[in-house]
Formats: C-alpha cells, sequence, structure tokens
C-alpha cells in the first residue's frame, strides 16, 4: 500500500471518525433509529393527551360551577318572597328539601348585611357572601364548593343563598376521562412505536450499506461498493459515495504508478494540488548527496545487460533505504549515479546533518551488501560520495509538456564534482559544512585537503567523512541489520519458489 495523499488520510480519518461506533453491529443503527423516533411519538402523544385531557377537565369544571351557581341562583329566585313576608317556617322546608339531595351538602339564607338567617347541612367555617362568590373547601376529605348567590328586589338586594355541593361526582368523572384518554394515548403511542421501529429496521439498511461502505474506505479498500439503487436522497449519497469511491481508486492507482518514477513526497504534492503543477522554481537552502558507482563503465562491459540491471536494482534499493530513514528524496538516477536531496520538497531544519548521516549509512550498507554478495558469489562494486549543502533553486524545470522536479545551482554542481573526485568508498565533502558547530561536533572528519575543481578558480577545501556520532550510527546499524535481514529471506523465499 502506498502512502496516502493529504485529502485521503484526511477524508478516511473523518469518516472513520464518524462511522467506528456503529460498524461492529446492525441492531444498535436501527434500535437507536427506531428509539428516536418513538420518544418523539410518545412524547407528541403525551403533549396531545395531556392538553386534552386538561382541556376536557376544565370543560367539566365549567359546568360544574354554572350548575353550582344555577342552583343557588334559583334558590334566590324562590326564596325572595317569603323572606319579604317573613316566612321562616316555609324558608326552612325550602332548604332541607335541598339538602336531601345527595349531592347537596348544604343550604343556606343570609340577609344582606350577610348575617346567617338559616341553613340546612353544613357550610364552611366563617362563611359569608360578601367575600367571594365561590368558596372551594374540604369537608373530611371530601372536596366541596359553595356557591353564592343574592335575592334581587328591584335594584336593591334582600339577602343571599348558598348552595354547598360535593366534588365527588365531578372528580370520579375526571378520572374517569382521565383514565381513558390515558389509556388510548397509551394504546396510540404502542401502535406508534411500533410501526416506527418497522420504519426505521427499513431505513438502518441503506445506512449500515454506507457505514460498510466507510469502515472499508477507512481501512484503505476502495474498491468496496453499494448495489442498493434509490430514487430518494439516500439513493443520492450511496450514488455520491460510489462515484468518490472509483474516483480516489483511480487517484490512489495514478499516484501508485507515479511514485515508481519520482519521490513519494513530489508525487503526494501533485496529486494533492494538480492544478498547481507547472514550471516554476524557489529559492532554498538544502542539502544534495551524489552516489556513483566506482568503475561501472568497465564493469558494465564484463556484464550482461540485465546482470547490470539486476545489480544495480540491489544496490539502489540500499540507496533508497538509507535516503527514506533520513527524510531524503532521491531526485533521480543518473545511469549508475542516484542524486539524493534534503530539505526540500519536505521542509527539514536538520538536512544537512540528515544528509551526511544519510552518505555514511550508504558507505556502510554497501559494505554489508558487498560481503553478502561476495558471500553469495555475486559482483560487487564501490561507490563514491559527494554531498554539499547551500543555496540551490527548487521545481519543476523543463517545458510545458515535459518537465520534472529536481535542484538546480552551484551548490549542486559542486557536490556532482566532489563525487567525481572521491575515491571508492570514500565521502568527500566541501570544509565549509563543518565549519558550523553544531555538525562539527557531530560527525567525524579527516581532512582531505584543497581540489581543484573544474568551473571553480580556486580550489576548494574538502574534509573525508568517517562517521557520524555513537547514537546515530547504533541507529543506522540496526535499520542496516533490518534490511540485510530481508534481504535474506527474499533471497532464500526466491530458492524455493
Amino acid at each position: 500500500m502506498t502512502d496516502e495523499t493529504g485529502q485521503q488520510r484526511t477524508l478516511r480519518t473523518r469518516l472513520g471518525e464518524w462511522v467506528a461506533p456503529y460498524v461492529p453491529d446492525y441492531f444498535p443503527v436501527a434500535w437507536k433509529l427506531g428509539l428516536s423516533i418513538s420518544l418523539l411519538i410518545l412524547c407528541g402523544m403525551t403533549i396531545l393527551g395531556t392538553l386534552l385531557l386538561n382541556n376536557q377537565l376544565s370543560r367539566m369544571r365549567d359546568q360544574a360551577d354554572s350548575f353550582g351557581a344555577a342552583i343557588a341562583q334559583q334558590l334566590a329566585n324562590t326564596a325572595r318572597e317569603p323572606l319579604l313576608a317573613d316566612d321562616t317556617f316555609f324558608l326552612k322546608v325550602q332548604l332541607n328539601n335541598l339538602t336531601r339531595s345527595e349531592s347537596v351538602r348544604g343550604a343556606a339564607l343570609f340577609n344582606r348585611e350577610g348575617g346567617l338567617i338559616d341553613k340546612a347541612g353544613i357550610l364552611p367555617l366563617a362563611a359569608t357572601p360578601l367575600q367571594e362568590p365561590v368558596r372551594r373547601w374540604n369537608l373530611e376529605n371530601e372536596p366541596v364548593t359553595t356557591y353564592y348567590a343574592p335575592i334581587p328586589v328591584g335594584e336593591l338586594v334582600a339577602g343571599y343563598t348558598a348552595i354547598s355541593l360535593s366534588d365527588r361526582p365531578i372528580m370520579a368523572a375526571r378520572e374517569a376521562v382521565r383514565d381513558t384518554m390515558i389509556t388510548a394515548t397509551l394504546i396510540m403511542s404502542v401502535i406508534a412505536i411500533i410501526v416506527a421501529f418497522v420504519i426505521s429496521r427499513r431505513l438502518a439498511q441503506p445506512i449500515q450499506d454506507l457505514l460498510a461502505a466507510t469502515s472499508a474506505m477507512r481501512k484503505g479498500d476502495l474498491n468496496y461498493r453499494i448495489q442498493d439503487r434509490r430514487n430518494d436522497e439516500i439513493g443520492g449519497l450511496i450514488e455520491a459515495y460510489n462515484t468518490m469511491a472509483h474516483g480516489m481508486l483511480e487517484k490512489e492507482q495514478v499516484e501508485r504508478v507515479l511514485q515508481r518514477f519520482v519521490s513519494p513526497s513530489v508525487a503526494r504534492n501533485m496529486m494533492a494540488d494538480l492544478d498547481q503543477v507547472q514550471l516554476g522554481g524557489r529559492d532554498v537552502q538544502a542539502t544534495v548527496v551524489f552516489a556513483d558507482i566506482v568503475g561501472f563503465t568497465r564493469l558494465s562491459e564484463s556484464l550482461p545487460p540485465d546482470a547490470i540491471a539486476d545489480m544495480l536494482n540491489v544496490y539502489f534499493d540500499a540507496i533508497t533505504t538509507a535516503t527514506s530513514f533520513y527524510r531524503g528524496t532521491i531526485d533521480k538516477y543518473m545511469g549508475d549515479c542516484a542524486m539524493i536531496v534534503f530539505g526540500v520538497p519536505e521542509k527539514d531544519d536538520e538536512h544537512l546533518f540528515h544528509g551526511l548521516c544519510c552518505a555514511v549509512m550508504i558507505q556502510r550498507l554497501v559494505e554489508r551488501l558487498n560481503e553478502y554478495r561476495q558471500a553469495n558469489g555475486h559482483t560487487t562494486v564501490e561507490f563514491r560520495i559527494g554531498i554539499n549543502s547551500g543555496d540551490m533553486l527548487a521545481g519543476n524545470l523543463g517545458s510545458r509538456d515535459r518537465m520534472q522536479y529536481t535542484v538546480v545551482g552551484d551548490a549542486v554542481n559542486l557536490a556532482s564534482r566532489l563525487s567525481n573526485m572521491a575515491g571508492g568508498n570514500e565521502i568527500i565533502a566541501a570544509s565549509p559544512l563543518l565549519a558550523n558547530p553544531n555538525i562539527a561536533s557531530r560527525v567525524r572528519a579527516t581532512e582531505f585537503g584543497a581540489m581543484r575543481i573544474r568551473g571553480k578558480a580556486d580550489p576548494v577545501s574538502t574534509f573525508r567523512i568517517d562517521g557520524v556520532h555513537a547514537l546515530s550510527e547504533t541507529l543506522m546499524e540496526q535499520r542496516i541489520a533490518q534490511f540485510l535481514a530481508r534481504l535474506s529471506a527474499e533471497h532464500q523465499r526466491a530458492q524455493g519458489e
């Protein structure tokens, strides 16, 4: 699997974060969807039932109050003549007759000052018609309501009447209505919940397909496709996913092929923004290493072409290992020479030290690889390496139809010249590289003397790089051992086949 582009990594990460909690099981999706719909329906039915119940109970209370006020007013109308005639006997009979009703707990007659004239049954304590027209109270846990009505005589008031009615019938009716409404609400809610879960299961299937697809994408499988076809919004989402996955697969295939011809970092940058792939360059501070085979021309005359190709592939594989370990980029292969850059296209503040370490690792890798190849009867070679650092021009150079990402400049040319001046298994660097105390303290080097370089008027002072500090070499040896172990395993597997 090749390295992903930044856009692919971002998309897969976000899809994975969204999908991860739901991928393991189908049912949680359906149940959560059904439960959500059911809760909404249940809340809606509860609110609706409560509103209807409260409205019904309010209407029943109003009807009871109207009934009680009507009885009190009727008593006032019938008591007017006896009250004016001071017929107390008739008034008492009327009051007693009213209290014979099961719902009437008491009846009373008051003068116009609110003083009690007569009563039958019960009245609330300290009852007076002048304070309030209706009074609600309790008699031994029984709710009772007392209604007052004036006894009019023309424009005057001759007195007042009071009727106390039991609220038990009203409460019983209210409980019956409440139970009926609750039962109806529950039945409708259960039916709605069942329907919601059936619908949620149907809705969850395409969601499950999308979850499985995005999970496959998160794992790097861009060949997964959703076969379901729908004409609704989910169908549009499915089609969009399939199109996106196909586009990402094509892009990954192009990037995979492209990384075989240019460095992975350059390929990623190109694929991340294709519109920006154009001629141009920028000034950079970078390090360049040239690794060239000693006596390659003579060697190529004595070996067949396929043997030369196999040998170059093995050694260039070793160079690629060292380059990747120290964050370098193989700019190009030029026959038997590899050009490696550090600090571009990806910024690296330690590009000079990483370039030196890479050169040393190539030297050590070639030595160990030669021992391995010699033990197996294969041809061995020696590399001469030149390294330099400084100002360079980095970018896409060439023509509009044919371009290449590379670095050019005087610093690059000097590194190439130093490589040509080096001997077998030697690393030559320009002396200014070791002028930096931060570099000099981490590198072991021997003064190599001044060299006459073609194109340079003055001799160039040089050093031979013998190694780097112990910790870096320890890590280097571990990676070299891993490379040789992998090479040996591949050789044994090839022999077994």
